[in-house]
Parts: structure tokens; sequence; C-alpha cells
């Protein structure tokens, strides 16, 4: 199949394919997608996807017609319920060639959570793996009609969903239909919030929107990228959090918009610091993600106790979570010379500030990074000091799927310009850096006080000996709701409140810390908050 595009195309009109595709004309041959030995080149990639696509053509409406509220989707959704692996960005793509709109679904949902999802988005085409069979099974018990429903295999040895068709099948029985589907930048994809602290809700990016947004592609047009691409061979990316996350997904997308290669971890199901860093040696990754101390302290850690440290990595890209003082001085001891980057946005605003190795004490706004002052309604960027909501213009989702109520209150026109407001609280200092206190939902009220739990987990995370630490608050009597720090830690109740106490006011130091053996987290590095809840009534582990 050859490209048919305008070379002059220029970004934020051309959807994902119009890029890649032009791409692949000049680097078919190059690897694309790479798994513990398995090599697929880009040409590969194009075949496979476009035979997917053939298929959910012949399975799917694709963009219906009409005009559509910022809160619907224009396109039929096809879910990807798939661990890390090459299938996942295949159904990715094969979505984007049938019009189709794609969202992630998370693995590690039981089935309650999951039928919840299902019934939210209401997808055409469900693509899943094998070895979630009986949960899938247990949640469309659920659900008023199901999708199709096809089927990743693996060695789970589960038994698939009745119905479902095979996933390679599809592909090698598709053909091509009497009219292919010519897709448009005005395509979404939906990406599903993580519901970590509520239910998940899916933001819908136009493509258009997508790339120059929170995937950050720079090429100023298609001809550019074409032209660029070749020289890019060095380009090996490894994400390391799940797909089903933005910072991974849009990681990897930012390495294709420049022909680079993507490779994926070994190991899909769990996150192995060791294996990891063998696997960035061997594949020579130039490109890390990570989503901030839950991965970079136990891969520095790995860096630490090899031999043969990873002597390709240039760029280590951390979003999502802190990056602890520590974790910075680990990066800076093992990679000298590798640029590091630590990101501040949300899936429904995009990246909004940056903080780079030897940035102290907070972020650089990004170009449409403004504060909202909640009771002045005054708009501050960072030549004003203050504190309020993170609020981002530019490029920007349509809204939330099914949702006008939430889409209104988030995106909004504010003295004539058009935001996303999201729950994140900053403060502007004098010295115009953007410091980040925490979502509304982790606020803690204290005795009239307000308490961001980022702030004090970021000391404590900084403190040797500290291995992990989770602020909260709990109920109280006294002051309302508490301080209490879930830490995992053999230093003293006074080491510890005296460390938060150099650098923090008296009511943000803790009331209580909990020694855990651990602090539970999703795969993408998010607190589990109910356990949190849970654990902050018990009291220590009794082990």
């Amino acid at each position: 199949m050859t490209a048919t595009l305008d070379a002059h195309e220029e970004i934020g009109t051309f959807g994902y394919l119009a890029l890649w595709d032009a791409i692949a004309e000049v680097v078919g041959d190059r690897e694309c997608l790479v798994q513990n030995g398995h090599r697929q080149t880009w040409a590969q990639t194009r075949e496979r996807t476009v035979a997917l696509g053939w298929w959910l053509t012949a399975h799917t409406q694709g963009r219906r017609p009409g005009e559509h509220h910022p809160w619907e989707s224009p396109n039929d959704l096809v879910g990807v319920y798939v661990r890390n692996r090459p299938e996942f960005l295949e159904a990715i793509l094969g979505s984007y060639r049938a019009r189709c709109a794609p969202f992630n679904v998370n693995y590690r949902y039981k089935a309650a959570e999951l039928a919840y999802l299902l019934i939210d988005a209401a997808p055409a085409v469900l693509v899943y793996q094998q070895e979630f069979a009986p949960v899938l099974r247990e949640a469309l018990a659920e659900l008023p009609a199901a999708p199709l429903l096809v089927c990743v295999g693996d060695d789970s040895g589960e038994r698939p969903v009745a119905g479902s068709v095979d996933y390679e099948q599809v592909i090698a029985g598709a053909s091509a239909p009497p009219v292919e589907r010519v897709p448009s930048g005005d395509d979404v994809h939906v990406l599903y919030t993580g519901g970590t602290t509520g239910m998940p809700k899916g933001v819908i990016w136009r493509q258009k929107d997508a790339i120059p947004g929170p995937c950050g592609i720079r090429v100023r047009s298609i001809a550019q990228a074409v032209e660029g691409a070749p020289r890019r061979e060095w380009l090996r990316v490894l994400p390391a959090p799940p797909l089903m996350h933005g910072t991974a997904l849009w990681y990897a997308f930012n390495a294709w918009s420049s022909g680079g290669t993507v490779v994926l971890g070994d190991n899909p199901v769990h996150f192995d610091a060791a294996e990891m860093v063998r696997t960035l040696r061997r594949e020579r990754v130039s490109s890390l993600a990570i989503v901030g101390d839950v991965f970079a302290r136990p891969l520095l850690d790995a860096v630490a106790a090899t031999t043969e440290p990873p002597g390709h990595l240039r760029f280590v890209f951390s979003s999502g979570a802190v990056l602890s003082e520590r974790s910075w001085a680990g990066f800076t001891e093992h990679f000298p010379k590798a640029q590091v980057i630590n990101a501040l946005g949300s899936s429904e605003t995009g990246p909004q500030a940056n903080q780079t190795r030897g940035d102290d004490g907070g972020f650089t706004a990004g170009p449409s990074t403004c504060l909202l002052d909640e009771e002045t309604g005054v708009l501050r960027d960072a030549s004003l000091p203050g504190r309020g909501l993170l609020a981002n213009g530019g490029f920007l989702p349509r809204g939330y799927l099914g949702d006008p109520d939430r889409t209104r209150a988030t995106f909004r026109t504010i003295d004539g310009r058009y935001l996303a407001v999201s729950g994140d609280r900053a403060e502007i200092g004098a010295d115009g850096r953007v410091r980040f206190l925490g979502r509304d939902s982790t606020v803690i009220n204290t005795g009239g006080e307000k308490v961001y739990a980022e702030e004090v987990e970021s000391v404590l995370l900084a403190l040797p000996g500290v291995g992990d630490a989770l602020v909260l608050g709990r109920p109280s009597e006294r002051w309302g709701s508490e301080v209490v720090a879930l830490v995992v830690t053999a230093l003293t109740d006074d080491e510890l409140k005296t460390a938060v106490a150099d650098k923090l006011a008296g009511y943000k130091v803790p009331k209580a810390f909990l020694r855990v053996e651990r602090v539970r987290r999703f795969d993408n590095g998010k607190p589990d908050y109910g356990w949190a809840r849970a654990r902050a009534q018990e009291g220590d582990d009794k082990s």
C-alpha cells in the first residue's frame, strides 16, 4: 500500500496513520516492534494492521455521520484489553485504519469494574488477551449486549470466551473491503483514566490534537518527518509502564513519529528491574519512559548491582508520580550524559510543565499553562505568583465520554481562552517555577488547614532509609481529618517527624507513621487508595 499524502500537510491537521504510513515508506525494513526475540519491521507492522483494519471495517460502522456533542465519540469504539505486547499497539493501529476509536482496558480490573467500563464505553469490538477470559466472561454477564470479541492467544491455558474469533486468524483471513475507509485527523482516541480515586472516565482526544498535545510530536509536517526518519535508526524507545496508560502509549507514539523502534519489556506481567536493565543493554535502548520513583528506584538499584550497565541511554522521561531527589541523584551518577525530564500533566490536559536535571524547586511551565485562582477568577501565568488550579490551553480533548456535566466543568472558556481546568493544584513561586501541590482528591483538610499529600510524600521519599511512602488523611475527632503516612522504613517516628518539620510547617507533619512492608500500587505506579485507607485504620503491619 502506497501512501498518497499532501507532503506539505501541517501539524494539527493530519492523523497518526497519515504520518506513520509515510514514514513506513522510507524505513520499511527497520524494526518497528521488538519484544523478547520477536522482531517486526515497519513494513510488517503496516501489513498486519491493514489486515486488522479490513476486518474491523467489515464489522463496524467506523465514523458515524452527523454532528456530535463534545462528550460523544464520532467513531465506533474498540476496546483493547491486552498486556504490554505487540498486539496492543497493533490493535490501536488497526482501529485507526477502520476509523474506529480505540480505548484502553485496565487488565487489573475485577469483573464488576470491567463490566462498569464496558457499559460506559459500549464498544463495538473488544480485543482481549486469552489470559483474561475468566474475568471477561463474568463481566459480560452484566452487559445488556456483548461486543464482538477478538482473542489474542497466549500460553495461559484459559478457555476463550464463547463466540470469540482468533486474533491471528482475523489477520490471516482478512480481505480488502470494496471501499477502504480513509482515516482523518478528526477521528478520536479515547483514553480512560486510571480510576484510582474514583470511577474511570473516558477522555476523548482527536488525533490531530493528541499528536502535538500529549504525544509531544513536534514535526511541522509529514514531509519533515519523512525527511528525518532515515537518520533515526539509533532511536530505540522502551516504555516501561503499561501501555494501557497514557504515559507509555504516548511515548511509543512519539518514537514512531521519528521513525524509531518501540521495544517492550521481556516480561509483560511484572516489572522486573534486573530484567529491564538487561533489555536496555541488549536492545541498545536510547530512550526510556518510567513513572517516578516506583520505577526509578528499583531500576537504579539494578543498574548499581550490574557490572555491565546499559550504555546507549540518552533520554529518560518520567511522568505521573514523584521523582525524588534520590532518584535524580541516581540518574546523575549512573547516566551523567542522559537527559532526564520529569513531566507534569494529566489525561485531560496533556503536558503542562517540565522539570530537568538541575531544576531546583519546581517545574518550568509550558507555554499554555496557567493557574486559576478560584476565589478571584484570575488566571495566573508564570509571571504572577500565587496558588490555584492548574489549567492548560493549546491542544485539548473534546470532552469526557458520555458525561456532559463533567465536560462542561473541566473544559471552559475563561477570559476568552479555551482551557482544561483539572483537579490538580499548584503554586507559582516568585522565581516563576511551578510547584505541584496535589490533586483535589488527595488534599487533606486538617484543623482548618489544607495539606497537599504529595508535598509531604516528596519530603519523606527524599530521606535515606525510606523505601516508599504514601500520605493520606483519616478521620479524627480533634482535627476532622489527620495526616498519616504509610512508610517502608526502619527510621523511628522521631527521625521522620524531625525530617518533615525541617522542611514543612508543623500542621503538615503526619500525626502517625504506619510501617508497611510495601505501598500497594497499580501497574502504572499510582497508589491503591482503597487499600491505603483501610491500612491507615488498621495501623502498622503486624508481621
